[in-house]
């Protein structure tokens, strides 16, 4: 019995660093890789008008249904470099397709140069020592067009947690991401809140190793209702919620994203209308976007 007790304490004594092993996420990739990457956004949202329960009987609203749908793909490929002497690593991207489209209540709407003036384009992410992106390069003449297609980008490489984490353990970590369509009447909109990645197990893959993370991302935006200019009837109020879980799967050996699956919730409302306005509207916001990446090597 005792022989039994001591072999059993010796084996706990093996399996307690496999248990409290830490691995390290990073999207920074390490030097001399080249990783294929496809990545698709879909995006599904509803504006409805929405009458204060007050309201006279029979007034209607002077703010249309509106609903939006739209897709976009990319193919791209991701090059990585050598540090330089502060630590900072770079990764150029450079796509091979990228098509995009969209419609309001059903009509296709034309899309801007960004989506098919990205395929044959490359752009330079560039990392800090850390692993977060803190510059993006690219072609100076195509910077106001693609600057929309660029932030898909690099919103799917911020949702990559800089964490070396233990499994079962979690980090948590400011995140903002752009309003998906703009709003009239609004400057950019942006939606602030955090991450909040959970190391779920680590499988082996041949030599290499599997990160399997389950994600959540929280974010709002909250605005002060703003008076319109003198001799004017609009102003403008927005109380945005952004709620969205998703599965992260990263090659901890190579440093880089396998897969990525996210679906994101978007609700809220829009007011339009200040102190000179005698009716003010409101409209409701409920909008569900889905994001896919994945990574071969």
């Amino acid at each position: 019995m005792k022989s039994a007790v001591t072999i059993g304490l010796v084996c706990l004594g093996f399996l307690q660093p496999a248990q409290t092993e830490k691995f390290t996420i990073s999207a920074a990739p390490k030097p001399g890789q080249t990783v294929h990457f496809t990545a698709t956004q879909e995006l599904a949202l509803e504006m409805t008008p929405d009458v204060p329960p007050d309201a006279p009987a029979g007034q209607a609203s002077t703010l249309p249904t509106m609903k939006v749908a739209g897709k976009t793909n990319f193919t791209f490929t991701e090059t990585s470099g050598s540090p330089d002497p502060q630590g900072r690593r770079t990764a150029v991207l450079t796509y091979e397709q990228a098509s995009g489209e969209m419609s309001v209540n059903g009509i296709p709407m034309p899309m801007t140069r960004a989506s098919s003036d990205l395929t044959g384009m490359t752009f330079t992410l560039v990392f800090d020592a850390d692993g977060r992106v803190v510059d993006v390069i690219s072609p100076p003449e195509i910077e106001a067009t693609l600057g929309p297609v660029k932030q898909v980008v690099i919103d799917m490489y911020k949702i990559v947690p800089i964490a070396t984490l233990a499994i079962g353990e979690s980090s948590t970590a400011p995140f903002s991401i752009p309003f998906p369509i703009p709003v009239p009447g609004s400057g950019p909109i942006v939606l602030d809140g955090h991450t909040k990645t959970t190391l779920v197990s680590v499988e082996a893959e041949g030599a290499e190793h599997i990160a399997k993370c389950d994600q959540i991302i929280e974010a709002a935006m909250a605005q002060p209702k703003v008076d319109p200019a003198p001799g004017t009837e609009r102003g403008l109020s927005m109380d945005l919620k952004m709620r969205g879980v998703g599965k992260l799967q990263f090659n901890v050996d190579r440093s880089v994203m396998k897969s990525n699956e996210f679906e994101t919730t978007l609700d809220g409302l829009l007011s339009f209308g200040g102190a000179a306005s005698a009716t003010p509207t409101s409209a409701k916001i409920h909008g569900v976007i889905k994001t896919t990446m994945a990574g071969k090597y």
